[in-house]
């Protein structure tokens, strides 16, 4: 009886073993004889690898990425970076990461907010200092590693910056919204990007609203206390979220409740707001006066210090909505209670079963208290939470509240813990026990009671003046800007797979 040689067999026959291998084992093959070499850097091994082992699991993979376009060994690139992002996520030991980049955007003046620009391959990020005026600066990173290049800068000296909001629609022409006040005036300026003359003003909105959501060409615009108005830029056209007047909560829940995320889903707008969580329809737009429509369903965690809504990937049939997820971090009550009283709170809100057969609302409200993360209590520069679809959060924790005082060091001497940055997985996809396709999200809290989920830490910081920060779930990157106006951009894929 003959026996053929692993590297006689049919290219076919290889490809189709290469497709039963996972990311590791065939880059272990491949070193075996150059034939098989040859084999794995054809586009349809790491075409089935992608398909198989990142995006039917639901792991995480740039949205902005065509597999089908890129060349062979772009395509390895990012399945290889994905496989090892999903293999850092679901280990149980400590994650580790990178230094992408590390250097100092402002001349010693805070850096207030950072965002990543969607597209761009993930390299250029977003940074707003405020001093003396305001000053907005695209800077984009380089994968070798070399120092960020500043690409374009927007300043006015005779405007203040209140807000603005990234297009998170990277086939746009307008790139951002922002609120300014000019003159005693306020109003939004629709803004692009020229490759040379840097940012251009395409479009206004006279409105002292704060702009929270932008996508294509619609803009919301909201107020601290219980309207969102939704515009179209270009032609106009808007419409008007607000609940009713004489609503029982309004009076416990309207002071200071301002608007922190809007989330367009299928069947729905969900408007995140300090004290309030409100689901509205998805109304038609119309010319001046815009219509006003009332909430759907409404509910209230109480104050929260930070809050982040996305879609849990996978956790739906796809003619119905997907689950949300809603990580919380509550405004403590008591100022005297214990640190390790204190924790993140994760909330799901289920799809409504019977909709649009027989309801009209979407969702099963009040969202199903589902994960907790033990946190530390503190005062924190930079509260904002970054919560993934794929179920991945980054967060900051404050240092102990002990630290500081009349009563430090000379008293105590115990190692103190400073500021840090840390992450979870929470549950969907990435979580472990869930296999494809996610945990189970409907536990059973009744009998159970939330689950606790730790926290793992990525970077401390001595200094404890971090003051922004962002994440880009899908290529593993978070970005942290100080009160000296360094930023740090970290990377979940610049480590070596463990043997």
């Amino acid at each position: 009886m003959s026996c053929t040689a692993l590297q006689d067999l049919p290219d076919d026959v290889l490809i189709h073993l290469f497709e039963l291998l996972g990311v590791p084992q065939i880059l272990t093959l491949r070193q075996t004889c150059r034939r098989l070499k040859i084999v794995s850097e054809l586009h349809i091994v790491w075409n089935n690898a992608c398909k198989h082992q990142i995006l039917i699991p639901g792991y995480p993979f740039p949205t902005d990425v065509d597999i089908n376009a890129l060349s062979a060994p772009d395509l390895e690139r990012h399945v290889r970076r994905a496989s090892l992002l999903a293999a850092q996520w679901i280990s149980e030991e400590p994650l580790r990461c990178g230094v992408l980049s590390e250097f100092d955007a402002t001349n010693g003046t805070p850096v207030s907010e950072l965002r990543f620009v969607p597209g761009h391959a993930g390299n250029w990020i977003i940074a707003v200092s405020k001093s003396i005026w305001s000053i907005i600066a695209v800077w984009e990173l380089s994968d070798s590693g070399d120092l960020p290049i500043k690409r374009f800068e927007w300043s006015r000296r005779d405007c203040l910056l209140q807000n603005f909001v990234l297009n998170d629609d990277d086939t746009a022409d307008a790139v951002l919204a922002v609120s300014v006040i000019q003159e005693s005036h306020t109003h939004v300026e629709i803004m692009f990007i020229h490759q040379e003359l840097g940012f251009c003003s395409v479009g206004t909105i006279n409105s002292a609203l704060t702009p929270v959501y932008f996508h294509g060409d619609l803009v919301v615009l909201c107020d601290a206390v219980d309207a969102s108005v939704i515009v179209n830029w270009r032609s106009g056209a808007s419409a008007l979220l607000q609940r009713p007047q004489d609503a029982a909560q309004t009076a416990a829940i309207s002071l200071n409740d301002r608007c922190i995320q809007v989330m367009f889903t299928v069947a729905g707008i969900l408007v995140v707001r300090a004290r309030s969580l409100t689901l509205f329809p998805n109304p038609p737009l119309t010319a001046d006066p815009p219509a006003v429509h009332p909430p759907i369903a409404m509910h209230s965690f109480g104050w929260v210090d930070g809050v982040a809504v996305a879609p849990i990937l996978g956790s739906s049939p796809p003619d119905s909505p997907p689950s949300l997820s809603i990580l919380i971090r509550h405004e403590p009550d008591d100022p005297w209670a214990a640190d390790d009283t204190h924790e993140l709170d994760l909330y799901i809100l289920h799809p409504e079963p019977a909709f649009p057969l027989s309801t009209l609302r979407p969702y099963t409200f009040p969202p199903v208290h589902t994960a907790r993360v033990p946190s530390k209590r503190g005062s924190l520069q930079c509260s904002t939470l970054r919560l993934g679809a794929h179920a991945t959060a980054v967060w900051v924790e404050p240092r102990d509240r002990s630290a500081t005082g009349l009563m430090d060091d000379a008293y105590a001497p115990v190692p103190r813990q400073n500021e840090r940055l840390v992450c979870a997985v929470l549950p969907g996809p990435l979580f472990r026990g869930g296999g494809a396709g996610g945990a189970d999200l409907h536990l059973d809290v009744d009998e159970t009671g939330p689950i606790s989920v730790q926290g793992r830490t990525l970077r401390p910081n001595e200094l404890n003046n971090w003051k922004a920060l962002d994440y880009d779930e899908t290529r593993g990157r978070v970005a942290t800007g100080s009160a000296r106006g360094r930023i740090t951009v970290l990377d979940l894929s610049l480590v070596e797979p463990r043997a």
